[in-house]
């Protein structure tokens, strides 16, 4: 080998020798700085949650009054919120009862024909037996009910097995 290709590999060792003591103090320096700011954070937060807490507790002292009017206004509008909605609300559900109970009268109740009325129509389905201007509607098919001592249209009005 000649002296320039010796002075080349040297000069090249020489750069990668800087290169990696470079990179060996830059690391050891960045972890300097990180464990010097972790330090730094935890001796701040040494420090200071104390007197953070004691600004929070101090803060949730003087909102105390604040929120007890505020509970206070809220009960007083909800009392006088219903005071004002019952005498409206109040009717309205006293008419919907009612006409719910009207529209299921037919359905809910199963009125049984008086023997000496209509025997014939005893347990029939088709039984409605309900008095409309004065006059009594027994049933679709036979508003009077049926002349006949049998009818040919009964059917009962339970459920066949």
């Amino acid at each position: 080998m000649n002296d320039f290709e010796n002075w080349a590999r040297d000069f090249s060792r020489l750069l990668e020798d800087a290169t990696r003591q470079t990179e060996v103090w830059a690391e050891e320096t960045l972890q300097g700085v990180v464990d010097t700011a972790d330090a730094i954070a935890d001796e701040l937060e040494k420090q200071l949650a104390p007197t953070l807490d004691q600004w929070a507790n101090e803060l949730n002292r003087s909102l105390e009054p604040l929120e007890t009017a505020l509970d206070q206004e809220a009960e007083r509008f909800s009392e006088e919120f219903a005071e004002f909605v019952t005498p409206i609300v109040e009717p309205m559900a006293v008419a919907l009862e009612a006409w719910i109970e009207a529209m299921a009268a037919p359905i809910a109740s199963h009125v049984e024909p008086m023997v000496n009325d209509h025997p014939t129509c005893i347990g029939c389905k088709h039984y409605y037996g309900q008095p409309h201007g004065g006059n009594m509607l027994v049933c679709a098919m036979y508003p009077y009910g049926p002349e006949a001592e049998s009818c040919p249209d009964w059917e009962s009005h339970l459920p066949s097995s």
